[in-house]
């Protein structure tokens, strides 16, 4: 069975960065695919789930169970292909033989599953919360799967005691599993893809639960990835020099929690970053704030990045800002996206004194 949730109405207002070149155009054009979008909430039977949580029914891939395994106007890959051969080699695998451990859960009840293949900060705060929030009000019937990997990620812990009347199930790492009754709100079909009913939605909801209301403050921050592992700032000093003199204060979002990240950009009028999964906080900063976003120069000719972030700022009604830098190119990596970056400071100079008064 299948009930239909909605479809997007509220139209972006893109605009273009602040410090906007025409070498760019190419890169912020307008993106209203989202507005074609029908997300449902799919009540399915006697699927399989394999430990990503993508969904076999039938032989087949279940649409909605992942985002990218659509055919979309989209220059980006096509993972149906991959995603259903190693889904259904696995249920075959479960079924007749002993290799990969599986777990059939109770008949008898009904289960739901809120998380796919890709999963960051990002993917939490854009992917499986608007899930949970398509199904809240049948929560009291579901029991939720819960991987064991979540056990030890506070933002998802912090979110979900705020629903506690939903039961889990925790399910072992690597585990595979047979459902006869599912409930799979779907996912938003391409993951850049921003549908800005669901920015409002997950700021309300979240703004109402934690009592959060909107700050005098207008604070400037730099949320810095010195804790990280990789994609940070080479020159990071140098940066951190510059920008203290306009004020800014430099925060590290792991020593902060959930609720309290979200205080934190809502009473911030300026914010700087590396392009990252933390800058999914932009999702709570108040309406007009400014982002800089501090991004590798190789972004200028890869097409399957999409400025996603920017896109945000657009539905807040807000100012973007970008600097695309040079990167530290290391062959071992496998992909650009993890690279560290090197900020010229000169540039960032003029671009910060271009709208800070």
């Amino acid at each position: 069975m299948e009930t239909k949730v909605f479809n997007s109405h509220l139209k972006i207002d893109f605009k273009q960065p602040i410090n906007f070149k025409e070498e760019w155009a190419h890169l912020f054009k307008p993106d209203f695919a989202y507005l074609d979008v029908e997300l449902k909430v799919r009540e399915l039977k006697n699927v399989f789930v394999n430990h990503y949580g993508l969904v076999i029914r039938n032989g087949l891939l279940v649409k909605g169970c992942a985002p990218n395994i659509g055919h979309t106007k989209y220059e980006d890959d096509n993972f149906y292909y991959r995603h259903w051969r190693k889904g259904i080699e696995q249920q075959l695998v479960s079924k007749y033989g002993r290799s990969l451990p599986s777990i059939r859960l109770d008949d008898n009840k009904k289960y739901l599953i809120i998380h796919s293949p890709w999963f960051s900060y990002y993917f939490w705060l854009t992917e499986c919360l608007p899930r949970l929030l398509m199904v809240q009000d049948q929560l009291d019937d579901l029991i939720l799967i819960y991987p064991e990997g979540w056990k030890k990620i506070n933002y998802v812990n912090e979110t979900l005691d705020l629903f506690p009347q939903l039961q889990r199930i925790e399910i072992p790492n690597d585990y595979h599993l047979f459902v006869k009754k599912l409930v799979m709100p779907e996912v938003k079909p391409w993951s850049p893809m921003v549908i800005p009913e669901q920015v409002f939605q997950i700021r309300e909801f979240l703004f109402s639960k934690f009592n959060i209301s909107r700050s005098e403050k207008e604070r400037r921050i730099y949320i810095s990835r010195s804790d990280a592992k990789y994609k940070k700032l080479v020159n990071e000093n140098e940066v951190v020099n510059l920008i203290e003199k306009y004020n800014f204060e430099t925060v590290t979002m792991s020593d902060l929690s959930f609720k309290n990240q979200i205080r934190l950009m809502h009473e911030t009028k300026y914010v700087m970053s590396i392009t990252g999964a933390s800058m999914a906080n932009l999702l709570f900063l108040p309406e007009g704030a400014t982002l800089i976003d501090l991004t590798n120069k190789m972004y200028l000719t890869d097409r399957k990045y999409k400025f996603h972030f920017k896109k945000i700022m657009d539905i807040l009604n807000g100012n973007y800002l970008v600097q695309f830098c040079e990167p530290k190119v290391d062959p071992n990596l496998p992909d650009i996206a993890m690279y560290d970056i090197n900020v010229d400071i000169l540039e960032l100079e003029q671009n910060l004194n271009s709208f800070i008064n």
